[in-house]
């Protein structure tokens, strides 16, 4: 019996987001340490606090696991979306997408017609991002986008490029 698997993404840790944070705690301290009573100012409050909510967020997305896909025998879940049913997809394709001004290759699960399935915000707001889009491009490890494509190819067919 297959059991329930847990897909996460890797993110590095040197990037850009990383990057400007540290310009931003650079500069924030020189200013400080050579005019200490800026503190006082609300400019460099909010550049404090900006730098604050920033380094909290990188902190969060590369300390904390983030779920990629949750995949049980019975079902597929994306991100936070709601679990999507094997039964309820006509099949699976690979497909190369534009995000960001970089092509990137995806499986794109297509249901059944006329599927009722409740939707969030993303899935109806995606761009060229089908609802049920599984990334396979540098956010995953190379292990975990063969084993994702094995067990789609497995339950669904699959179309590959």
């Amino acid at each position: 019996m297959e059991e329930k698997q847990v897909f996460y993404y890797k993110f590095g840790y040197v990037n850009f987001w990383g990057f400007l944070n540290l310009l931003l705690l650079v500069m924030l301290a020189h200013c400080l340490i050579r005019w200490p009573c800026l503190i006082f100012w609300w400019q460099t409050q909010v550049l404090l606090g900006l730098f604050i909510l920033s380094s909290a967020a990188w902190i969060y997305k590369h300390l904390c696991k983030q779920v990629m896909a949750v995949i049980t025998p019975e079902s597929i879940k994306i991100d936070h979306c709601n679990p999507l049913k094997w039964k309820d997809i006509r099949f699976a394709e690979e497909r190369i997408v534009h995000c960001m001004g970089m092509r990137r290759k995806v499986i794109v699960l297509v249901p059944v017609d006329n599927l009722d399935y409740k939707y969030n915000f993303l899935q109806k707001h995606n761009g060229e991002f089908t609802p049920f889009s599984i990334p396979l491009y540098g956010i995953i490890s190379k292990e975990d986008e063969d084993k994702i494509r094995t067990i789609v190819a497995k339950k669904v067919p699959l179309k590959i490029l």
